[in-house]
This record gives structure tokens, C-alpha cells and sequence, in this order.
């Protein structure tokens, strides 16, 4: 049979967050990372997982693939890949995926149809090739790419660069297909212990970074550092970083800043003396960021005149930045990728080749992010088979799940809710969450506590009915992907205290029928009940694991946590007396109580 569809497939390939992301004639078929595979956080090393996962889930072959583009923002793939023979990276290469790797066709192979691009290249096309405008500018700010020997872009912007600096900050304009490279703003080379360098290059994203090691001893907590800011007192600590004649200048990190939290050795990070301190330096490091960004913004829209701005890399993250640049930057329409870190570069090398290889028009819009596959009752059933969910839980089939989730939740319960196919990137958007009521003063903390199982000063984020939003949150913009920060309106803070932040702000996600017709009815059944076209969303997981991916896991994040109910589809999940048993015998032996939960075989 004549083949019927074109497929490129995308890669991030080696280091954190390793996903893929398969076109179908130039709109994204699935995406997935890593991470919700193998249940690893950031997961790094060799991709086979990803890729099997997109062609199952579509139903073809590698063979069927035309075109693969990959990157790895330390090395070329292919150099990367050549390294791994004589050196052994156990974070890159451990000793399974070794042996998974000497038997696929894609490691280490020479041909035509695989290409390596650059980082921010592909961020960029992550950005402006999936956006909702035909011509406009791109922001990519990120903790570090790719060397400046590796760099490959149109518009060349290396000259008298050194080969070992390394991409910090890239902007472009786009129009169709297009893209032109406008400016680029490098890491030095820094000195430091073996591979810490990265800990001291003066970057916007490598400061962030830097900060969020100080503070929560890991580099990758900046959503938390964000959060922390609020509670910081201002101008405590001098600039950590400033423009001066358009260049980024970060000041020496000296031995006054010593306070870092050290969990080994420190007391719970909450009972600290030193959480004053990290609060205030969280404070002054977003706010440098806001500036820096807000600054660069106007500096992008002035120079080119352009009306529209696309973001990406893993800075776009940052929605109270963000909130700050839809509002003051001067742009007409500001569009964020949703995995706007390194997840989503594999759209981005996806892309490349449909538009930049291949040479195709821009066609696809990337409305949502539910990318990963749908699972079906086989899946629930299978799951529920498992030994230790039979016996601590019961299922019905709902006729009308929408109405008896709105009053579940109306009655203050926590609810999982699993619908359809999981979204990409970082933020659960209604398909992988843990939904609340937000009238409830004490949510925050009981989802906190009991339920995520993380420091009490973390927010938690509202969805909303689109056409709702401007009634209950300031400025007329629409976040479908959670990544714009809005402030609360006075009129409405004391009716939804759970997803007001400390400053008053939210991380709102506007919500309308044509992109998640179900999530949809439940906003609209909860309001008929309560008046509040609002609930409290949460990504599905706990704290340190990433989010659920398929009913096994969300069976087993339902069962260990307080969640109340689980709505898988159409099916209702309720936990019976004898979970009151089990559970705290399982969680006696917590190191083993996720295996013992998830390696159990169903029946």
C-alpha cells in the first residue's frame, strides 16, 4: 500500500528532558518527554523510549519516518553520540541504555535523513513555526546552548566570537517560514570545579539557575524561586544582575552570599534561620530578571517595529515576567510556546525540517498542547487489576461525569482528574490535574500537606472560563497554557483566596470549549453550583515526580496521596475502608512503597 502521510520526527536528545515530538504532515501528531515514560524527572540519556512511544501511538514504523532532526545542547548528536563510544557519562549513557542503543538504527548512524541543529535554532522554531501569526519576532532566553563552534543559523552572528562561548540569549524576526537572526548574547567560558562551570557563567538563565542551587540546593527549581519572590523584602540585597548600554552585567557572586541550604546538613528548609535571606535574594533575582526581559522586550519591538512576539526557552517559563511583558512591552500580541524549556525542542527540531529542509509552507497552530496518546478502559481496567488497588478501591461509571465531579468538588473534596491525551510540557492544562475548590482559605494548605506534599509558601493556579476571565482578573489577555500571571481583582480575592498568590497575583489558565470541550462543562457545571466560574488546578504528581502519564500512574499517585476521588474518562474512583489500612502499612516502608505500588503485574 502507497504511503499516505509525510513524517518528521524531532528529538532533545542526551541531557535533561529528553522528549520527541512526531509531525503528520506538518501538524504535531504526538509529543512526549522522557520524563513521564520512565517516571524520572528531567530524565536524561538515550531516546528510544520517546520514539517508540510517538510511532506506537501513531501506528508506523521508523522506516516510515522521512526526515530526523535532533539536538543536544552540549554536543553536536553526532558528537555527542562518538564521545559516549570511549567515555562513559552514566547521566548520558547508563549500562541498559547502552544495550538499547547498540541495536537501534538511529545511534551513531550516517545518513541523509538525520540532521543535528543547534539549540536556540530550534527553540526559535519551536516558537514562531507552531504561533498564531504570520510574521512578528522571537525571544529565546535560556540557562545555556550550544557552543559557538556549533552554532549554525542563518545570519551567522559568530564572527569574533569565541568558539567556547556558549548561547545565552537569540533573537530573530520571522515572516512565513522565514527566520532571520537578529542578535545573540553569549556565555563566556567561566572557571570552575571539573563541569561547574555553568554554576558561574554571567547569563540571565544561568543566574537564575545559580540562585535556585543557593536556595533549594537544585538548579532546576526556578518555578519555586519564582514563587518564593513574593515573600522577599525589597532592595535587601544589592543587583544581581543589570543592563548597562544594552549589555548584561552580573556582578562577581562573592562569599557574602553563603547562606546556601545544604539538605544533608541544614534543618528542614522551612525551620532554616536563613529563609529570610533566600526569600530576599529570591525576590531580587526576579525582579532583575522581570527588568533585564522588560527591557529587552521594548529594545526587540522598537528596533523592528514588529506587533507580535513569540517566546520560548526555558526563561519563558517564567509567567510573572511574562505577565509583565504582554502588559508593558508594547507588543499588540505576545504568544509563549507552552513547553517553552527543553522539552519542546524537539518541536522545534520537528519543525526545522518541515519548514527549513524540506521547505514547506507554515500551516499548523498549536491551539493546545495535549499531544501525548489517549488510554482507554482496557487501560483503567488493567490498572484497577493491580493487587493493591482492587482491594482499596471501588469504580463506577458515571453518567454524567461532569455534574458529579462539580459536586464533588463543590463539597470540598480533591479530586484527580485524567481526561484524554496528556498535555506537553510542564503544566498540567485540565487533562493531567488535581482540581480543588477555591473558595476554601485552608485548600492551599490541605493540597500542600496532604496532597503534594511540598512547602507551604507555593501557589497553586486557577483555571477559568475564557470569556470569564476579564471579570475576575486584571488586563484582557487569554493564558491557555498557564504561562501569563495576572493579578486577582479586589472584588474577587476573598471568593477565591486558594489561587491568590501573597501579592495578589495568579498563574491563570483561560479555558474555552473548542480546545477542551470537558474541562469546559466541568467549569460550567461548578459555576451553576457555586457561582464561581473558577477551580483550583494543580499538575497531577507529587512533589519530585513528574506528572502522570497513564492510569497505572494516576491509580498510584490517587492511592499514596490525599487526593479524595479519581476521574479517569468517565469512570468515578473511590477509596474503600480497607485503604484506611493498607495505606499506612505501605507508607511505613516509604523507600519502597512507589515500587511496591507500581511493580506490582495486574492479574
Amino acid at each position: 500500500m502507497a504511503k499516505q502521510h509525510t513524517y518528521i520526527l524531532g528529538i532533545n536528545a542526551y541531557d535533561h528532558d529528553v522528549s520527541a515530538c512526531l509531525l503528520r504532515d506538518g501538524e504535531i501528531a504526538f509529543a512526549i518527554a522522557k520524563e513521564r515514560i520512565s517516571r524520572d524527572k528531567h530524565d536524561t540519556g538515550f531516546y528510544q523510549e520517546v520514539i517508540d512511544y510517538c510511532l506506537q501511538a501513531e501506528g508506523i514504523a521508523l522506516q516510515d519516518v522521512d526526515l530526523i532532526v535532533r539536538n543536544c545542547y552540549v554536543l553536536p548528536v553526532e558528537d555527542m553520540e562518538e564521545r559516549l563510544t570511549y567515555e562513559d557519562i552514566p547521566e548520558f549513557m547508563d549500562t541498559k541504555e547502552r544495550e538499547q542503543a547498540s541495536k537501534s538504527p538511529l545511534y551513531r548512524a550516517k545518513s541523509d535523513k538525520m540532521v543535528t541543529v543547534s539549540h536556540h535554532l530550534a527553540h526559535a522554531y519551536s516558537a514562531f513555526a507552531a504561533c498564531p501569526f504570520e510574521e512578528g519576532v522571537v525571544m529565546i532566553v535560556d540557562g545555556v546552548g550550544n557552543y559557538a563552534c556549533d552554532v549554525r543559523e542563518p545570519g551567522q552572528l559568530t564572527e569574533n566570537v569565541n568558539p567556547l562561548a556558549r548561547e545565552s540569549e537569540s533573537y530573530y524576526r520571522f515572516k512565513g517560514a522565514q527566520l532571520e537572526t537578529l542578535k545573540k548574547v553569549w556565555l563566556e567560558p567561566a572557571r570552575g570545579f571539573l563541569s561547574d562551570e555553568f554554576f558561574f557563567m554571567g547569563g540571565l538563565g544561568a543566574l537564575y539557575s545559580r540562585v535556585s542551587s543557593y536556595i533549594f540546593s537544585d538548579w532546576n527549581k526556578c518555578g519555586e524561586v519564582m514563587g518564593l519572590a513574593p515573600y522577599g523584602r525589597p532592595d535587601r540585597l544589592g543587583p544581581l544582575l543589570h543592563l548597562q548600554d544594552g549589555c548584561l552585567v552580573v556582578p562577581e557572586w562573592t562569599s557574602a552570599l553563603d547562606k546556601l541550604w545544604l539538605p544533608d546538613v541544614d534543618k528542614e528548609w522551612e525551620e532554616s534561620p536563613n529563609k529570610a535571606h533566600w526569600e530576599d535574594m529570591a525576590w531580587r533575582v526576579q525582579h532583575d530578571t522581570e527588568t533585564v526581559l522588560l527591557e529587552r522586550a521594548r529594545w526587540l519591538r522598537e528596533t523592528t517595529g514588529a506587533k507580535n512576539l513569540v517566546v520560548a526557552g526555558g526563561v519563558g517559563l517564567n509567567c510573572v515576567a511574562n505577565g509583565r511583558i504582554v502588559r508593558e512591552a508594547g507588543f499588540d500580541n505576545v504568544w509563549i510556546q507552552p513547553a517553552a524549556g527543553d522539552d519542546g525542542i524537539a518541536i522545534g527540531c520537528a519543525y526545522y525540517g518541515h519548514l527549513a529542509i524540506r521547505k514547506q509552507p507554515r500551516s499548523f497552530v498549536m491551539r493546545h498542547a495535549h499531544l501525548g496518546k489517549a488510554y482507554g478502559q482496557d487501560d483503567l481496567d488493567a490498572a484497577l487489576r493491580a493487587p493493591l488497588a482492587r482491594i482499596e478501591t471501588k469504580s463506577s461509571l458515571s453518567e454524567d461525569v461532569c455534574a458529579e465531579a462539580a459536586r464533588l468538588l463543590a463539597e470540598g473534596n480533591v479530586l484527580g482528574w485524567f481526561q484524554g491525551r496528556s498535555e506537553f510540557g510542564p503544566r498540567a492544562l485540565g487533562n493531567r490535574s488535581i482540581l480543588a475548590d477555591p473558595r476554601s482559605v485552608a485548600m492551599k494548605d490541605k493540597l500542600n500537606k496532604r496532597v503534594k506534599h511540598r512547602q507551604a509558601f507555593r501557589p497553586f493556579a486557577p483555571i477559568v472560563l475564557a470569556e470569564r476571565a476579564f471579570e475576575i482578573f486584571e488586563g484582557d489577555e487569554e493564558s491557555p497554557f498557564m504561562l501569563v500571571a495576572m493579578r486577582v481583582r479586589p472584588a474577587w480575592q476573598a471568593s477565591i483566596p486558594a489561587v491568590v498568590h501573597v501579592d495578589g497575583t495568579a498563574r491563570v489558565q483561560t479555558v474555552r470549549r473548542d480546545t477542551n470541550e470537558r474541562l469546559y462543562r466541568l467549569l460550567l457545571e461548578f459555576e451553576a453550583l457555586t457561582g464561581v466560574p473558577v477551580l483550583v488546578n494543580t499538575s497531577f504528581n507529587v512533589k519530585g515526580e513528574p506528572i502522570v502519564e497513564t492510569p497505572r500512574d494516576a491509580v498510584d499517585c490517587f492511592l499514596s496521596t490525599g487526593i479524595d476521588q479519581l476521574v479517569v474518562n468517565d469512570t468515578l474512583i473511590t477509596k474503600n475502608a480497607l485503604h484506611t489500612v493498607i495505606s499506612p502499612i505501605v507508607g511505613m516502608y516509604s523507600e519502597v512503597s512507589t515500587m511496591v505500588r507500581t511493580g506490582l503485574e495486574a492479574d
